[in-house]
């Protein structure tokens, strides 16, 4: 029963996260993808912060269960209060419902559209939609056959398990530092407050690449040096460790919508669930380091530290997504370095 459970969290908890992030940043326009990230993780951090109140208040297992689960079934909801991603919709060659959509938003925003909107949204073209229809029929055998892509998913794959490993490996050690354990778990949890704001202020000035190299890079020198500090300077070890925990998060964080912008529409929650799956191998072994740590008690931290400079080293090969537009298709998502910001036409009246 418990691994029956335990698999359908997965699938209805960790599984619906891409799904819902992507949704959100197909709804809104370029200029909202950093605010709505740093948003959703704030979300994330007053989440962890609710767990580790909740564990402590009610720290029998089947109680907590009790507790935790049942206000999921709230999100049920959800199916009827959001609308479906317009570009998903454009995708697919339902335009009408795509429509629909543009046109409640825009009478519930009281926003007047653009007479070349108006007549982007009701002009018919029937061809292209058979031309995408039957483009979708070989989506995955276009995917095989792209070098250019299949190398961005095996980068963002090594990028997500590095996330997964270092985020929850250090999330875990945590509960070993002096102190109350779930005052520590908090803490750790907390200052991840930080890392969202950075990303908030520096993503859409510094750019993708360079902020998400800069937090790989300082977190994994941070737990590289870690178990090297001296003895007598336990401060020293718990700054440099709660470094780690703010760097990791921000890449974690940056790495969801960086991913989501290097692929194509027709495919980008399929490959951005292809890197999420992949990455759970990190969060696999993260519970292991602890039991590594009795045999050779600096390995895990240094397994961290090297794991995430591989994956800064890996943001080199790949384009900067600074500015540039969601591409739809396979040949756009090749070739999206120095493309313009030029959205379409849910993202030209993005106000509404």
């Amino acid at each position: 029963m418990y691994v029956i459970v335990e698999f359908l969290e997965t699938v209805a908890g960790a599984s619906a996260f891409p799904a819902a992030y992507i949704l959100t940043i197909e709804l809104l326009g370029q200029d909202k993808r950093v605010l709505t990230t740093a948003f959703l993780g704030i979300m994330l951090v007053i989440g962890g912060i609710s767990f580790a109140l909740l564990a402590k208040t009610f720290q029998y297992w089947r109680t907590f269960i009790l507790v935790v689960y049942p206000p999921s079934l709230l999100f049920l909801l959800y199916i009827y209060l959001l609308p479906e991603s317009i570009r998903w919709l454009l995708s697919k060659g339902k335009k009408d419902e795509a429509v629909k959509i543009i046109m409640k938003a825009a009478a519930t925003n009281k926003v007047t559209l653009s007479d070349e909107t108006m007549r982007q949204l009701t002009e018919e073209k029937p061809k292209i939609v058979d031309q995408k229809e039957v483009v979708e029929q070989g989506l995955w055998m276009q995917v095989f056959r792209s070098p250019i892509i299949m190398k961005r998913l095996a980068i963002c794959s090594w990028w997500w398990i590095t996330c997964t490993f270092v985020f929850y490996g250090l999330a875990i050690n945590s509960v070993s530092l002096a102190g109350d354990k779930y005052t520590n778990y908090m803490l750790v949890v907390s200052v991840e407050v930080v890392a969202v704001v950075a990303n908030a202020l520096v993503l859409d000035r510094v750019g993708r690449k360079k902020t998400l190299l800069f937090a790989f890079t300082v977190c994994g020198l941070s737990c590289i040096v870690i178990p090297f500090i001296p003895k007598n300077l336990p401060w020293l070890a718990t700054l440099l460790y709660l470094l780690g925990k703010i760097t990791i998060t921000q890449a974690f964080s940056g790495i969801y919508m960086y991913t989501s912008e290097l692929f194509p529409t027709h495919a980008r929650h399929s490959l951005l669930g292809a890197c999420s799956m992949v990455g759970r191998v990190g969060s696999i072994v993260a519970p292991q380091m602890p039991l590594l740590a009795i045999y050779v008690e600096w390995l895990p931290s240094v397994l961290f530290g090297v794991t995430a400079l591989v994956a800064g080293a890996l943001m080199l090969s790949t384009p900067e997504t600074l500015h540039a537009r969601l591409p739809d298709t396979i040949a756009e998502a090749e070739n999206i370095a120095g493309n313009p910001a030029k959205d379409d036409i849910q993202m030209h009246d993005s106000k509404f």
